[in-house]
């Protein structure tokens, strides 16, 4: 059996398991932010002024809402004030770049099980012609 084939076969199992679990990533991600959107709608659309904020780790603090702009982290420690439509706006941006990303990466899941496919049955027909 032909050992160059075999590294390729290794090869294009290792990279289509990477690809799998980025894309499993990359779908975690969007689901959270898609949960995060709807929270933000909710947000917007209620008239309550008091609601429990998260302080991390599953623990929250009875809060009250002065007003309903949002301080948004935007990068490098930096926060900006927007209301929940801008940040609306900012998520569902966030969530069209990761369905790309998405697409992309099943795109690449796809080349590579069917190379590793193809692969394997040249394998399988040298090891019936020589065996």
């Amino acid at each position: 059996m032909d050992q160059e084939l075999i590294l390729k076969a290794s090869f294009l199992e290792q990279h289509a398991k990477e690809s799998e679990q980025n894309l499993e990533m990359v779908r975690q991600q969007i689901a959270q932010l898609t949960e995060f959107l709807e929270h933000i709608s909710s947000l917007a659309d209620s008239s309550d002024k008091e609601m429990l904020a998260s302080l991390g780790k599953g623990v929250y603090v009875k809060s009250s809402l002065a007003e309903k702009k949002l301080f948004v982290e935007v990068g490098a420690g930096v926060i900006v004030r927007k209301t929940p439509e801008e940040t609306k706006k900012v998520i569902e941006s966030q969530i069209t770049r990761l369905n790309e990303v998405r697409v992309q990466l099943s795109s690449q899941v796809d080349f590579y099980t069917h190379n590793l496919q193809e692969l394997i049955h040249e394998i399988e027909s040298q090891t019936r012609r020589n065996g």
